[in-house]
């Protein structure tokens, strides 16, 4: 008689622990659903908000190009671009200036050249123009502009296929700074200096020489060297260039080639303790000193840095020149479909199609 009291008290209690379980699971599991429904929505949220501040959570703001014989500026944040100088004329050759203010261009005409030659320098946030009269004449058939520095540009002209003329002018003043004739190798930062080697256009020709500001500084005693590049410290005191001999090999059968480092004299006429590393053909980067004097062979992904006469290979982690990305290169598209209304410009146009070139993101 007293069993049966007990098992149904049992049963209850059973029947009361199991419905406890299920509330609670079910509450676990709809505030789990709900609060995945609200990191879900403030994704969808940030995804949205991501794409539209692609922009301006980037640095880059416009994009300088040349389109047939023009030079343009695209501004992402108002989506416009504008011709740049006088309209009426023709215009190539644009760079921009490292502290990315300025861009300089040349006007030029193809069925009459304009002598003597014009550079202009657009000044982006003034957004002036500054006209630049070259007035030497080794330097008027302009091939190339480059910026020295921020406020020195250097102009270079095609004399014949051996031999250019370069000159360097003041965007400030106008003023013409130093020039050359021959084939350049480096221009100081402080431009006082500019590198070159003597390249005249005759047979035979002068052994591989190096000359600063006119004074012969290096002559090479093989008749087969040539150089192909070279570079001043930024204290004026070491010099480095690489050169090459037709027909030499490494131990592999690959093309050689040196890297030659010395000191420049302090009466500038001549370089001592020439030192030559025999070093791969196939390494193509540029030269460069730091403030150390310590020399590098800069590449795309790798740096060659010298050190007690060998070049020590490491990963090139120098910060990499800016690149669209596929929200900035869609709205730039879109605003170029809307200024060039007759060409078909979708958002998969490859920009070289429509003869966009010469780009410039910053």
């Amino acid at each position: 008689m007293t069993t049966r009291p007990k098992i149904t008290k049992t049963l209850f209690k059973l029947l009361i622990m199991s419905i406890c379980v299920f509330i609670s699971i079910f509450t676990v599991m709809y505030c789990s659903k709900n609060n995945e429904n609200k990191d879900n929505t403030s994704n969808k949220g940030s995804n949205i908000s991501g794409k539209d501040q692609d922009i301006k959570n980037s640095n880059l703001t416009k994009i300088a190009f040349e389109k047939d014989n023009n030079v343009y500026l695209y501004d992402e944040i108002s989506r416009q671009i504008k011709s740049l100088g006088d309209n009426s004329k023709s215009k190539d050759l644009l760079e921009l200036s490292p502290d990315k203010t300025k861009i300089v261009f040349r006007y030029f005409n193809e069925g009459k050249p304009i002598y003597p030659p014009h550079v202009i320098i657009y000044n982006i946030k003034a957004g002036k123009l500054t006209d630049i009269v070259i007035n030497n004449k080794n330097a008027q058939q302009i091939v190339e502009l480059k910026w020295i520095d921020n406020e020195d540009i250097l102009v270079t002209g095609h004399i014949n296929p051996s031999v250019s003329g370069y000159t360097v002018y003041n965007t400030k003043s106008k003023a013409e700074l130093i020039s050359c004739v021959g084939t350049i190798r480096d221009v100081s930062l402080d431009k006082k200096n500019i590198l070159y080697s003597n390249t005249p256009h005759i047979f035979p020709q002068p052994r591989a020489n190096l000359y600063i500001n006119g004074k012969q500084i290096f002559e090479s005693n093989n008749d087969k060297e040539q150089i192909f590049d070279g570079v001043i410290s930024k204290d004026r005191k070491m010099i480095a260039f690489r050169s090459w001999v037709a027909g030499e090999k490494d131990i592999n059968g690959k093309d050689s080639a040196y890297l030659n480092i010395g000191k420049i004299n302090s009466d500038g006429k001549a370089i001592s303790n020439l030192k030559k590393t025999v070093i791969s053909g196939e390494i193509a980067g540029e030269l460069k000193f730091d403030d150390e004097n310590n020399l590098s062979i800069i590449e795309d992904q790798f740096i060659y840095k010298l050190k007690d006469g060998k070049l020590i290979k490491v990963a090139n982690t120098l910060a990499k020149k800016k690149e669209l990305t596929a929200v900035q290169l869609k709205a730039f598209r879109q605003t170029l479909a809307k200024e060039f209304p007759k060409e078909v410009i979708s958002d998969q146009t490859v920009l070289e199609d429509i003869d966009i070139y010469n780009m410039v993101v910053f």
